[in-house]
């Protein structure tokens, strides 16, 4: 199979997955023991978070390890539970359900929760989100997604975070920027931005499941949560440590872009931009369209969605499995609820029809031009032959 759903979760680099199974069995003591294989664990433990510190360029004192990025996403925005009386928080319109959830269930405990719709190419707009602090003095948390994960458009960060610091209000408003998506397709400074929180997940960056990282620019950053005191208090239970160590190696090895994904992302939107695959298309399917940001600065390469309407999205995406290309209609954790349709495609100014056949292809850097060529001749082919069967 042609593996094309890397923004659901990045095939594994098994020579990480090898060390951490041989350091689950070195380091089994609990860091929390004094005896010798609780010290030992301890420090492989700090070693890990030096290495995620130093080249996230933060402080050791800043970083959680957690058991994903929806655990991370969850910890920063229940946070706010710690005020005396709800106030209004803020999200943008295309959030991961890891945040849009846990926002809706603030609402549901009296918070007023308000989201900004993103501009027609899915970015969101400062001056939005100026307006909004503008209306309502009293807005303690701000969640934005660094990168979309279901068509790469890369958020405009600085001058959303500029649009946070210089509101009238008198508080500081917590801002929280997901960076699930983010490790590998862009680069990463956390000291460089002036937000309060972000989280990561290792599975997305070639790491093992069930391990993720929370940074919190405030070391004495409280969370709702409390338990045995591990992570500085900010994430209780015994800590996985070979995760740790995973989740550092992966950081290190895959955490930068990728030339190679670059190039063939470049390619791909070509070939389905102005190249002869859409071109062919367009002439049959004339609402055919490619959804990622077309500026190649504000989008990120891996990811490019695609909609040959009325072709429903499910349908292409099985029919293109069947053949050998795994695909994907959006965000995997949609598929976890019947007819989710995606929070993305819905805030953007798109028909139902549209939405409905969008398919996600996303690739990394072990993806190779041909296995692409070989996906765009599958692709024209299902097509065509789909569109035969619709009435």
């Amino acid at each position: 199979m042609v593996y094309l759903d890397w923004a659901a979760s990045a095939p594994p680099d098994f020579e990480i997955l090898e060390q951490m199974t041989r350091d689950s069995a070195k380091y089994f003591g609990n860091p929390s023991s004094f005896h010798g294989a609780g010290r030992a664990a301890k420090a492989a433990l700090e070693a890990a978070r030096f290495e995620c510190a130093k080249m996230l360029s933060c402080s050791t004192s800043q970083l959680a390890f957690t058991s994903s990025g929806t655990e991370s996403n969850i910890i920063a925005l229940l946070s706010v539970l710690g005020s005396r009386e709800p106030a209004s928080i803020i999200i943008s319109g295309i959030e991961h359900a890891s945040v849009s959830q846990p926002a809706g269930v603030l609402s549901s405990l009296g918070w007023n929760l308000k989201e900004i719709a993103p501009n027609p190419d899915g970015r969101l707009d400062a001056g939005k989100l100026a307006a909004a602090l503008e209306e309502d003095a009293d807005v303690r948390l701000i969640a934005i997604m660094a990168v979309n994960n279901e068509t790469g458009a890369i958020q405009p960060l600085a001058e959303l975070i500029a649009a946070a610091r210089s509101s009238s209000s008198k508080k500081r408003t917590h801002f929280h920027a997901d960076f699930v998506q983010a490790v590998g397709k862009i680069p990463i400074n956390l000291s460089a931005l002036d937000f309060d929180s972000a989280s990561f997940s290792a599975h997305k960056f070639r790491g093992p499941r069930g391990i993720g990282l929370l940074y919190h620019r405030n070391s004495n950053f409280q969370a709702l949560f409390r338990g045995g005191g591990q992570e500085h208090g900010v994430r209780p239970g015994t800590e996985n440590v070979a995760g740790a160590i995973a989740l550092a190696s992966a950081l290190r090895k895959h955490g930068q872009p990728s030339q190679s994904v670059k190039e063939n992302g470049a390619w791909l939107l070509s070939q389905l931009t102005d190249g002869s695959t859409l071109a062919s298309l367009a002439r049959i399917v004339p609402e055919s369209r490619v959804n990622s940001p077309k500026s190649i600065a504000n989008y990120t390469p891996g990811i490019v969605a695609v909609g040959f309407p009325p072709i429903p999205g499910e349908v292409l995406a099985r029919v293109l499995a069947k053949k050998g290309f795994a695909v994907s209609t959006g965000s995997a954790c949609h598929g976890n609820r019947d007819k989710k349709t995606s929070r993305f495609f819905a805030g953007l100014p798109l028909s139902r029809q549209v939405i409905n056949s969008a398919i996600r292809i996303s690739f990394g850097p072990d993806t190779t031009r041909k296995q692409l060529e070989e996906f765009l001749t599958a692709l024209k082919t299902e097509v065509e032959l789909l569109l035969q069967q619709i009435p």
